[in-house]
C-alpha cells in the first residue's frame, strides 16, 4: 500500500518511522551489513548466519544509525533474491530501524519491497548506459512511495566536477518529475573519490564533492543529499581514515548534506578533533598543499595525533611509515617508492646523490626548467666520477631496498599487484633520473636475463610483469617478446653473455617448448640457469624437466610461480650464496620423485568408456545454415557487451584485487571500472568484432563430430572434430551431446577485441605506464569473454534455448587441442574480421577466443 506522508517525509520499519530530514543533520545509514564491503558480513551470508547479520544491524542501531543498508550479493551464491527476502523479513521483526535495500538486481529490490512492512530506501538509481536502472526502479518508487539514493552517474559516466554533478542531478530530477515522483524521493549521492592515490586527477575531488552538494541543495531544496563517506579515504591507514572521514563529514554537512552512509562507531565528533589534526585533513580535502597526502599519513602515524581512545591510550598505529619533509633525500626516495608517490621523486634522487657527494668542492645544485606540475627541476653539477659513484650507491642502498620492501609486502599479501606496478613506475622515474649521473650503464646491473614467451604462445602479460619487476630491481632484461623460437633465444644468450634465461607459457600445449629447450641445452652442452613460469606449468613439470632421464641439468631449471619468486631465485644466483643455493637445489631434485597415478582408467578414448548422455529429439531450428553472421566494430556496442562482464573475474583474476587490502578497495575498483570504460570508449581502445554460424552435424564413432558445410568453392564438404573422453565417473565427451542417427545442429563462434589494444599495451609498457597497461590488459581479457557471452546469448535466442547453449573454448579440458582452430577457420573464416592463427593454432590478436556451442540441455563442463 502506498503511504501518505504529512509535512515531514519519513521512512519506516514495522516498529518505527524516521524523518528523512533530520534536525540536526544528518540521517545516518549504517554501512556494515553489506556483503560487498564487509568480509565479516559476507562470511555470514555464505554461512547462512542470519543471527549474526541481525546482530550487526542491532549494533549499528545502538551506535546511532537511523537506517541500515542491507546488501547480500556474493559471487559464490546465486540465490540473492531468496536470501534477501528471508533476511529483510527477520530484520523487519527484530530491528526497529528502517532498511535500505542495496542490490544491483531490480528483481531483488522488488522482492524485498514486498516483504517489508514499511517504507524503506532503495539503493540506488542512476542513468548509466542505457538508463535501464532508472526505468526499472522508478516504477517501484512510485508504487511503494519509497525514496531512492540517486547516484550522479549519467550517460557519460560518473560526474567528477561540481558542475557535472549538478548537470546529472538535474537530468535525474527532471525525468523523475515527468513520471510524478516527489522531490524528497530523490536522495542525491553526488559521489566522492578516494584521496589516497595522490593522482592529479583526484586531488580536487573532495572539494568538488562539497561544491556539488551545495549546488544541488541550492537548486533543489526539497531533495536530499547523501554520500558513501568512507570512499574519500579508501587506501589510507585506519587512523588517518577515521580522522579524514570525520572532518570531511563536518564540511559536507556545512554544505547541505542530509544523509550519510557510514559506520557511526567510526566517526569522531568534530569538536573533539584538535586544530592540528583538522588542519592536516583539511589540507588534503581542499588540496592546500602539494605534500598534503604524505604529511597526513606521517601525522597520523606519529604521536602528533591528540585524539585519545576511550581507554586513554593513543590511537596511533606504529606499523605505518612516518614521513617528514625534513628527512634526508634518500629516506624520502625510499618512502616515495614504497608508498607510490611519484611526483617529486626526481629531485629527491638528485639530492640523494648530492648528499653522498659532499666532498666534491666543485659540486653545485642547479635549478633547471619547471615540470608539468610547476615544480622547479634540479640538477647536480660536479666531478663526473664522484657523481657516478654516488649514483651507484643511491641505487644499491636506497632504491633497490625500497623495491625489495614492496616485493616483500606483496608476498605477504599486504599489497595488491596494481600497487606494486605503481611503485615500479616510481622506481622507473627514479632510475631515469639516476642514469643522468652514470658514466656508463655497464657496471651497475646486478645481472643479465634473456626473457621471452615460448614459441607458439601469444600471451605475454606474465612475461611483462617479470620484466618490470626485474628491471626495477637492478637487472638488465633482454625481452625477445612472444612466440620466440629456440634458436633466437640461444643466439641472444650468446650475444649478451646472459646470466640466466626466463621462459613463460600460458597453455599446456606451448609449455612443451620448455622441455624442448632443456633438451637442446643438454644436447649442445649449453650451461645457463633457466627460470620457468606461467599458468600452464607447475613444480612437478619443471622438476621432471630438470631431472631428465636421471641426469640433473646442473645449471638449474627453476619453477617460479610468481615474478617475485623468480626475482628471489635470480638474486640467489647472482649472490655470494649461489654455491650453497645450487647445492641445496640439486639435493632437492635428486630426492624428488614423480607422483604415481592410477592409470588403469585413464585411457580417455578407450572403447570400454561410454556415457549416459542422450541426444535431443526435437532439434532446434537455426535462422540460416552455413551463413556466417559477421559483426564489425560499428555493429557492436561496448556498453551492451559490458552487461555480460564478469566483475569477480575482472577484479580478482585480472586486476589482482586480493590479499589483506582487498576488502577496503572493492568500491574503489567499481569506480576504477567506470573510469576505464569511459577511457576505452573515448579513445577507441577496443575494436570488437565477432562471427558465428550454424551447421548440420552428426556424431560418428564414439568421440567424433562430423560437420557438413559449404566450402569456399561453394561445394558441399565435411570435416571431423575429434574430442577426448573423460576418465571421470560420467566419462563425458563433447560428441556425446549430438545425434548419431540423424542430422543435428551445432554453432561455432569467434570474437576479438582487435589489434589496437595489444599495440597500446605494448607501447604503454615501453613508456613505463605499467599500471595503465595492466588495467587495460585485464579489461581487454574480460571484455573478450563478455563479447563471447553476448554472441553466445544471441545464439541461444536464435535457437529459442531455455536450457543448454553452453560454449566450449579450445584450450580448456573438454576440447584441449587448439590446433582444431584451423578447422573452425575453415567454417567461419574469421580472418575477414582480423583474427588469424599462428602455426600452433593460437589466435592473433591475443584478446580473442573461439568456441563450439552445444545446444543439448544436459551439457555441462567437465575435466578429463
Amino acid at each position: 500500500m502506498k503511504i501518505k506522508y504529512n509535512d515531514s517525509p519519513k521512512v519506516s520499519s514495522a516498529l518505527n518511522s524516521v524523518d528523512l530530514f533530520q534536525n540536526p543533520r544528518p540521517l545516518i545509514i549504517g554501512e556494515r551489513l553489506n556483503s560487498q564491503g564487509s568480509k565479516k558480513a559476507k562470511q555470514m551470508v555464505l554461512n547462512d548466519d542470519f543471527d549474526g547479520l541481525i546482530e550487526i544491524a542491532r549494533r549499528q542501531v545502538e551506535d546511532g544509525a537511523h537506517c541500515i543498508d542491507v546488501c547480500v550479493a556474493t559471487t559464490e551464491r546465486s540465490d540473492e533474491k531468496e536470501f534477501m527476502e528471508k533476511l529483510v523479513k527477520r530484520l523487519s521483526l527484530e530491528i526497529e530501524a528502517p532498511l535500505v535495500i542495496d542490490s544491483t538486481d531490480s528483481k531483488v529490490v522488488k522482492a524485498a519491497l514486498r516483504q517489508i512492512p514499511g517504507v524503506p530506501i532503495i539503493n540506488s538509481i542512476n542513468l548509466e548506459g542505457d538508463g535501464s536502472r532508472f526505468t526499472d526502479i522508478t516504477p517501484l518508487m512510485k508504487k511503494y512511495g519509497a525514496p531512492a539514493i540517486s547516484m550522479c552517474i549519467g550517460p557519460d559516466g560518473m560526474a567528477k566536477t561540481s558542475t557535472e554533478k549538478l548537470a546529472v542531478a538535474s537530468l535525474i530530477y527532471n525525468k523523475s518529475m515527468e513520471i510524478e515522483l516527489k522531490p524528497w524521493q530523490l536522495i542525491f549521492d553526488v559521489l566522492t573519490f578516494t584521496l589516497a592515490t595522490g593522482e592529479a586527477e583526484y586531488v580536487n575531488s573532495a572539494s568538488e564533492t562539497l561544491k556539488g552538494i551545495k549546488l544541488v541543495k541550492e537548486k533543489y531544496p526539497k531533495v536530499l543529499t547523501t554520500l558513501g563517506l568512507s570512499n574519500v579515504s579508501f587506501g589510507l591507514p585506519p587512523l588517518a581514515r577515521k580522522f579524514l572521514n570525520s572532518v570531511f563529514l563536518y564540511h559536507a554537512i556545512q554544505n547541505g548534506l542530509d544523509t550519510v552512509i557510514i559506520n557511526p562507531k567510526d566517526i569522531i565528533p568534530y569538536p573533539q578533533i584538535s586544530r592540528s589534526d583538522r588542519a592536516k585533513c583539511e589540507d588534503l580535502i581542499f588540496n592546500n598543499s602539494n605534500n598534503a597526502l604524505a604529511e597526513l599519513i606521517s601525522h597520523f602515524s606519529s604521536d602528533n595525533t591528540s585524539f585519545q581512545s576511550q581507554g586513554g591510550q593513543s590511537s596511533k598505529q606504529n606499523s605505518v611509515l612516518e614521513l617528514d619533509m625534513n628527512w634526508d633525500a634518500g629516506k624520502r626516495c625510499y618512502f616515495r617508492i614504497v608508498n607510490r608517490l611519484k611526483d617529486g621523486i626526481e629531485n629527491d634522487v638528485a639530492l640523494a646523490i648530492s648528499d653522498r657527494n659532499q666532498s666534491d668542492s666543485q659540486m653545485k645544485i642547479v635549478e633547471t626548467q619547471m615540470d608539468e606540475n610547476g615544480i622547479k627541476k634540479i640538477e647536480i653539477k660536479g666531478d663526473k666520477e664522484m657523481l657516478h659513484k654516488a649514483a651507484v650507491e643511491t641505487l644499491n642502498e636506497v632504491l633497490l631496498p625500497a623495491m625489495k620492501e614492496v616485493g616483500d609486502k606483496f608476498g605477504a599479501g599486504e599489497l595488491i599487484l596494481p600497487f606494486v606496478l605503481k611503485s615500479a613506475e616510481c622506481m622507473k622515474a627514479a632510475v631515469a633520473e639516476l642514469e643522468k649521473y652514470l658514466i656508463k650503464q655497464e657496471g651497475i646491473s646486478k645481472g643479465k636475463l634473456v626473457l621471452c614467451t615460448v614459441y607458439g604462445d601469444v600471451h605475454d602479460i606474465g612475461k611483462n610483469l617479470v620484466k618490470t619487476i626485474f628491471i626495477n630491481n637492478g637487472y638488465e632484461v633482454h625481452d625477445l617478446g612472444k612466440q620466440v623460437p629456440i634458436p633466437m633465444i640461444i643466439n641472444k644468450i650468446k650475444e649478451v653473455n646472459a646470466d640466466a634465461v626466463g621462459l613463460s607459457a600460458l597453455l599446456v600445449s606451448t609449455s612443451k617448448q620448455m622441455q624442448l629447450f632443456a633438451e637442446f641445452l643438454r644436447e649442445n652442452r649449453i650451461e645457463i640457469p633457466v627460470l620457468c613460469g606461467g599458468a600452464a606449468i607447475n613444480s612437478d613439470y619443471i622438476n621432471r624437466i630438470a631431472k631428465g632421464d636421471g641426469t640433473i641439468y646442473e645449471p638449474g631449471i627453476f619453477y617460479c610461480k610468481t615474478a617475485f619468486e623468480g626475482l628471489k631465485v635470480m638474486n640467489k644466483l647472482m649472490s655470494k650464496e649461489r654455491d650453497q643455493f645450487m647445492s641445496d637445489w640439486i639435493q632437492k631434485i635428486t630426492k624428488w620423485e614423480e607422483r604415481k597415478y592410477d592409470t588403469s582408467a585413464s585411457k580417455a578414448n578407450s572403447e570400454d568408456f561410454v556415457s549416459n548422455v542422450r541426444p535431443v529429439k526435437n532439434k532446434p531450428v537455426p535462422p540460416r545454415l552455413n551463413y556466417v553472421y559477421r559483426f564489425k566494430n560499428t555493429d557492436l556496442s561496448l556498453p551492451d557487451i559490458w552487461n555480460y562482464l564478469n566483475k569477480k573475474s575482472l577484479f580478482v583474476l585480472s586486476w589482482g584485487l586480493r590479499g589483506k587490502s582487498a576488502k577496503d578497495l572493492r568500491n574503489q575498483y567499481e569506480n576504477l571500472l567506470t573510469e576505464w570504460k569511459n577511457k576505452v570508449i573515448e579513445e577507441n581502445l577496443f575494436e570488437p568484432q565477432a562471427v558465428y554460424s550454424y551447421f548440420k552435424c552428426r556424431r560418428v564413432g564414439k568421440n567424433n563430430l562430423l560437420i557438413k558445410y559449404i566450402d569456399e568453392k561453394q561445394n558441399e564438404s565435411e570435416l571431423i572434430f575429434e574430442f577426448p573422453r573423460s576418465s571421470n565417473e560420467q566419462h563425458l565427451c563433447l560428441a556425446d551431446y549430438f545425434d548419431s542417427e540423424e542430422d543435428d545442429i551445432v554453432a561455432f563462434q569467434s570474437v576479438t577485441m582487435g589489434n589496437r589494444v595489444a599495440e597500446i599495451i605494448e607501447e604503454w609498457n615501453k613508456n613505463g605506464r605499467y599500471t595503465d597497461a595492466y588495467y587495460l590488459h585485464g579489461l581487454a581479457v574480460e571484455s573478450t569473454e563478455a563479447l563471447a557471452d553476448w554472441i553466445n546469448n544471441r545464439i541461444k535466442e536464435d535457437l529459442s534455448l531455455k536450457e543448454g547453449g553452453l560454449r566450449y573454448s579450445w584450450g580448456y579440458p573438454s576440447c584441449p587441442d587448439i590446433t582444431q582452430h584451423f578447422l573452425v577457420w575453415k567454417l567461419l573464416n574469421p580472418s575477414i574480421n582480423g583474427m588469424t592463427l599462428t602455426e600452433s593454432g593460437q589466435i592473433v590478436p591475443e584478446f580473442s577466443t573461439a568456441a563450439i556451442v552445444v545446444h543439448n540441455p544436459v551439457a555441462q563442463y567437465f575435466t578429463l
